[in-house]
């Protein structure tokens, strides 16, 4: 099992932590927290040979999910949030 840290850069201006959980037997990835910057985060998983499995969001604030629908488009996977969050991000 791999896990690596990626420094985001958001819309706010900040970077925010991003990361990837990778499993080197099924080669399944998740990502948690895809703030933006959708192409080095595709990019790190091309990189590991990944196949998204999973985009796990902690929390709905902008700095958290600016890039969920752009690295779904991208890579695919599914959204997994907690269903109170859910709620705020309709």
């Amino acid at each position: 099992m791999i896990l690596k840290r990626l420094k985001i850069s958001t819309w706010i201006g900040d970077e925010t932590n991003c990361y990837i959980v990778f499993d080197q037997e099924s080669k399944e990835t998740m990502v948690i927290d895809p703030a933006g910057d959708v192409d080095k985060i595709a990019q790190m998983i091309q990189i590991l040979q990944g196949n998204l499995k999973y985009v796990f969001l902690t929390h709905c604030h902008g700095d958290h999910i600016a890039g969920v629908t752009g690295l779904k488009e991208k890579m695919g996977g599914k959204v997994l949030i907690h269903r109170e969050d859910s709620e705020r991000t309709k």
